[in-house]
């Protein structure tokens, strides 16, 4: 079965998934930003790491402009949004109203609200699926990408209430790349699930600037942890009736500790690797996005508030504007 897919972000994820979409037999569009167009046209794209060693000659995927995207680019089976949450409306401006368009979307994002904005931008007349995604993937030149962390396959569903066919489909064609992918009937948990993963690590990485391992065996930071993780899901129960741990304390000892040892312990934050860049972080959408929900529900979040704060006077702009 084969596919047309069109990759949106060439940062870590948007690489890796291209490269095995590519693998897997498909046919592939990568949208980049436009000063880095002609240096990957010009590059082999690699990927290294937990999931083997691949790699992709020069021209095996086509690279366009993310804001000019071709006909052949907009009228994909499948287009893969990786962009971070906060760019999802910019992103998605040249194809909003545009014919052709995509047949469907996968939103690649971390926290909460991403099928939501997709929505927002292209209209109801389009299947979005969510996803969860517990690989961690480090960029390392500007057409490498390496795998530090796998937890799980890349898990995906429907949060609004599309059909699955279409995402089947795309699944199935996906399976001979190196990145596995499975279709998910509990999206809306697994989406919670890493939500509490991530609000507990992305933001202890980025100030700390600790590996996976090191941030859960540290006696501070798992300290600093357990209290995120208690508000979280205080939070998650509040607001979804979901709640996959008795405590903080339980879910780092019996949870996280199981996920991160033995192979993700190398791995660095997403939200670290923004930081160091000089990129916006994703607080909105991760601990800014339970603070919210606690505020909503009568649920104090100051751990959750002190690092909001904290990681806004590391970033670019101001994000506590936007979480709080």
């Amino acid at each position: 079965m084969t596919v047309t897919a069109t990759v949106l972000g060439a940062g870590s994820v948007g690489l890796g998934i291209a490269a095995s979409l590519a693998i897997a037999g498909q046919r592939v569009t990568l949208l980049a930003r436009a000063g880095s167009v002609a240096a990957l046209r010009a590059s082999a794209i690699t990927v290294s790491g937990l999931h083997g060693e691949h790699a992709l000659a020069a021209g095996a995927i086509a690279i366009e402009e993310a804001a000019a995207p071709s006909a052949t680019a907009r009228s994909c089976d499948m287009l893969v949004v990786t962009t971070k949450a906060h760019d999802i409306a910019a992103a998605l401006a040249p194809f909003a109203g545009a014919e052709p368009a995509p047949r469907a979307v996968l939103s690649l994002h971390n926290g909460i609200g991403a099928s939501e904005a997709i929505r927002a931008a292209l209209g109801p007349g389009i299947p979005i699926y969510a996803s969860a995604m517990m690989i961690g993937l480090e960029r390392q030149g500007i057409a490498h990408v390496v795998s530090k962390a796998a937890s799980s396959p890349i898990n995906a569903g429907p949060l609004l209430g599309d059909a699955t066919a279409p995402l089947e489909r795309f699944v199935a064609a996906a399976q001979g790349g190196f990145l596995p992918m499975r279709v998910d009937p509990t999206i809306r948990e697994t989406v919670l699930f890493k939500l509490l993963f991530n609000t507990c690590m992305n933001p202890t990485g980025a100030l700390t600037g600790l590996t996976y391992g090191e941030l859960v065996t540290h006696p501070s930071t798992r300290g600093l942890i357990e209290r995120l993780a208690e508000e979280t899901l205080a939070v998650l129960a509040a607001a979804h009736g979901y709640r996959p741990a008795a405590s903080g304390e339980a879910y780092a000892r019996d949870t996280l500790t199981p996920i991160v040892i033995p192979r993700s312990a190398g791995h660095r934050s997403s939200m670290l690797q923004d930081v160091a860049a000089g990129r916006r972080t994703e607080m909105a959408s991760l601990n800014g996005a339970v603070a919210r929900l606690g505020r909503l529900h009568g649920i104090a979040t100051p751990t959750h508030d002190a690092l909001i704060d904290l990681i806004g006077a590391r970033s670019p702009g101001d994000p506590t504007k936007e979480v709080r």
